[in-house]
């Protein structure tokens, strides 16, 4: 299994800049040949306190992603806002080769204002069975009791780690390291840019390999 971990540079409110960005991106990962390309967190619209317009593009993003994993054969996993009745979810999906979703994770650790997801759920693919979480939910109790529960060969964790706190430290990637240890699955992490990186776990929460920056992390396990 072959992972592309895609830190892309995400512009908050500027889906036409970032989609562009994120085709870009996407073409220079299939240069790798991979089975799944992983994106940041609500990456094709980003998201500033409390500007929830970007679930309104749900349905384009859905549809325009999944053509693109369509037509490379590849599975995609990415962030982005979901509108559901009078309130929003962020949200993640995983899209399969023939471009149907496969998985979609509605994330824990938020704050009101969003709705919160209350699961984790599963999906199959020929490398095993995948789970998603996103960012914070890395850190979350109830998150940990599901993941152990559903037994996932590995995980997928779109990230906004926010550029305020600066680049991630050894501190911070030895607490996810922690964290992915105690799920008990592999886990690949990909973080908005800036500032950027990705890391790859196994389910002991042994760092794998990792990137700074912008940099596409490729991982073959």
């Amino acid at each position: 299994m072959k992972v592309a971990l895609i830190p892309m540079h995400v512009e908050a409110g500027n889906f036409e800049a970032n989609w562009r960005e994120f085709e870009k991106r996407f073409n220079e990962a299939l240069k790798h040949e991979p089975d799944f390309l992983v994106f940041p967190e609500y990456c094709l619209t980003g998201f500033e306190e409390w500007d929830f317009s970007g679930a309104g593009l749900y349905g384009e993003i859905v549809k325009r992603v999944s053509a693109l994993a369509r037509e490379a054969g590849v599975y995609v996993v990415f962030g982005l806002l979901e509108p559901y009745k009078n309130c929003v979810y962020n949200s993640a999906l995983l899209i399969g080769r023939n471009g149907g979703v496969l998985l979609k994770h509605r994330k824990f650790q938020e704050p009101m204002k969003f709705c919160t997801g209350n699961t984790v759920r599963t999906a199959r693919t020929e490398f095993g069975k995948a789970a998603i979480i996103i960012c914070g939910d890395l850190y979350n109790k109830r998150i940990a009791k599901w993941v152990r529960r559903k037994r996932p060969d590995f995980l997928f964790v779109p990230m906004e780690y926010s550029p305020d706190y600066g680049e991630p430290n050894e501190e911070d990637v030895a607490a996810m390291a922690e964290r992915v240890g105690l799920l008990g699955a592999g886990a690949f992490i990909a973080n908005s840019h800036p500032p950027g990186g990705a890391w790859a776990f196994d389910s002991d929460g042994k760092l794998l390999a990792s990137s700074r920056g912008d940099e596409i992390l490729v991982v073959d396990v």
